[in-house]
């Protein structure tokens, strides 16, 4: 099979062309060699997505083979990915915290965040999981309502990264920021950009998601 960069090119192939069987059978084979599925997702799925976003930025490919790419991805993660990951955190694990995710406003991208719900609930969170294009009204109510102890935002599009904002403005304004931990994710979550919000964290990979939140809830 090679190495995973070996194994990153040939799935920036086949998801180019939009070969779900391919993809799934690249899957099965790397995670049967013994890699795990965290590293096949973050060393190999989220960097070919990566390039498919800059090629779609770039005009270098278009919508449709973007659409398709990230849903080959998204059954790459149902039937292969998530069930491999699941069968290593199969006993019971005591709820060590209840986190609100959303990908905020404007943006339609959610392979990323349902990596790191998945993530989060095999490592013990209990996780309530708002979907994509949420808008930040929204996340705040769900957040009282849910009454959770973190909230996770994701972005892919700097576009979007205002109603990243306007979040962090509305915990502000109800004067209810305190009452959680708000950590930020997704491409266009910079360091800077958190430090700005004033964030509790920022995760560049699911697996650093969940140690931010472990150490939050330490906290």
């Amino acid at each position: 099979m090679g190495n995973l960069q070996t194994v990153q090119s040939e799935l920036l192939g086949i998801l180019l062309a939009g070969d779900t069987d391919s993809a799934l059978s690249l899957a099965n084979e790397v995670l049967n060699q013994g890699t795990s599925p965290v590293t096949f997702f973050e060393e190999c799925i989220a960097p070919s997505l990566e390039e498919i976003g800059k090629r779609f930025e770039k005009l270098e490919i278009f919508l449709p083979e973007m659409v398709l790419a990230a849903e080959i991805v998204n059954q790459m993660n149902d039937e292969v990915i998530s069930p491999a990951i699941e069968a290593n955190h199969s006993e019971k694990i005591a709820k060590l915290g209840k986190v609100l995710l959303a990908t905020v406003r404007g943006d339609m991208h959610d392979i990323g965040k349902n990596m790191v719900a998945l993530m989060l609930r095999v490592n013990g969170f209990e996780v309530i999981d708002l979907g994509t294009d949420v808008p930040p009204i929204d996340i705040v109510l769900a957040a009282e309502k849910e009454k959770v102890d973190i909230i996770g935002l994701s972005s892919l599009l700097t576009t979007c990264l205002p109603y990243m904002k306007d979040v962090f403005d509305y915990l502000d304004e109800g004067k209810a920021r305190s009452k959680y931990s708000v950590i930020i994710g997704g491409a266009a979550a910079t360091g800077e950009f958190a430090k700005s919000m004033g964030a509790d964290g920022v995760g560049k990979s699911a697996a650093e998601a969940v140690s931010i939140c472990r150490e939050i809830m330490k906290r």
